[in-house]
């Protein structure tokens, strides 16, 4: 597998103090660097702060101060004026016009992971973007604390990037659930739901845990039946959640482990439990890995931030299971 993605580095190192409004205490700037790609744009900060958040590869540069967004203009291969976005401004019906949950290890604890890989030719702000493995994640807009029904207090977790992040065009991030995942791939991953890491040559940021989700004691992926789904809200109450990729394994499930918003008010129906058609379940030291773009996936009339029915992909035809995991690093088979 060739490696396109070198690692995230920090724009600022400086801590950064958030305005009213933001829920994080730890907004950072990280920067992604992808493949070179013909796009190019015009970037703008993702929350207040004055946060910057540059992609490297993709030419798109995006400067921000106080709580509006301003952005110098990049360019890079052809053509300019594209901008840093936040992943949904593609019409529904295309596959793959957002970022994807590339690759998913689900044991030991130190090889638990969940890589994303940006296809579209835009960087993507990941400030909205949060990760959860409860099908419950649709409670953050409420505004409560998020208590997920589950058999194992403490494992599951709903967490969102730092303010800030952004995934440049063809590169990929890994989100960690564990900080013996150096030990386990001998590297460091760009995120971590809990722990510190030593040694690395870009710090390794944690995700947060804002007051509407949580961060378990004891988070991470469990083996035989497990949901993971990307997705974005943009922190107002009257506003829906926006799936953005969705991923579950293993032939057994639950109400937790499979997510279906069929009869939520205002949400449009998922497909049904029984019908989703899940990943095999990958063994201890193995992975699944993306090795195809939404097949089977119905393209409008669901619940996606462009428009997908992310519950309907055909994860079993979609996911391959490897035997040696390859987290930061595109799927060779993309």
């Amino acid at each position: 597998m060739n490696r396109t993605f070198l690692g995230l580095t920090l724009a600022g190192l400086a801590a950064i103090a958030l305005g009213a409004g933001c829920a994080e205490s730890n907004a950072s700037t990280k920067t992604s660097t992808g493949s070179g790609s013909d796009s190019t744009g015009e970037g703008g900060t993702s929350g207040a702060g004055g946060a910057t958040a540059t992609g490297t590869g993709g030419g798109s540069t995006g400067t921000g101060g106080g709580s509006t967004s301003a952005g110098g203009a990049g360019t890079g291969g052809a053509g300019t004026g594209g901008a840093v976005n936040t992943g949904g401004s593609n019409p529904g019906g295309t596959p793959a016009n957002h970022v994807v949950i590339s690759e998913v290890g689900v044991a030991p604890a130190g090889g638990e992971f969940v890589e994303i890989w940006n296809p579209t030719k835009s960087a993507v702000d990941l400030s909205n973007y949060y990760l959860s493995d409860n099908a419950t994640y649709t409670e953050v807009v409420t505004g409560q604390p998020w208590v997920p029904p589950t058999d194992n207090v403490g494992t599951d977790f709903l967490a969102r990037f730092p303010n800030g992040t952004t995934l440049a065009p063809d590169a990929v991030i890994v989100v960690a659930t564990d900080p013996t995942y150096k030990d386990n791939f001998g590297a460091c991953p760009d995120f971590t739901l809990k722990g510190t890491f030593d040694g690395c040559g870009s710090p390794v940021l944690a995700m947060n845990a804002p007051s509407e989700g949580s961060i378990g004691t004891v988070a991470g992926l469990s083996n035989a039946r497990e949901m993971v789904v990307l997705f974005r809200w943009d922190g107002d109450a009257a506003h829906l959640v926006e799936d953005v990729d969705y991923v579950t394994w293993g032939p057994d499930f639950d109400d937790n482990t499979r997510a279906d918003k069929t009869g939520k008010a205002t949400y449009k129906a998922d497909t049904a439990r029984a019908s989703q058609k899940a990943a095999v379940a990958p063994k201890a030291t193995e992975s699944i890995e993306r090795c195809g773009l939404e097949t089977g996936e119905k393209l409008s009339g669901g619940n996606g931030l462009t428009g997908h029915d992310e519950t309907s992909e055909d994860l079993a035809a979609t996911f391959t299971v490897q035997a040696a995991p390859s987290p930061g690093a595109k799927n060779g088979c993309l």
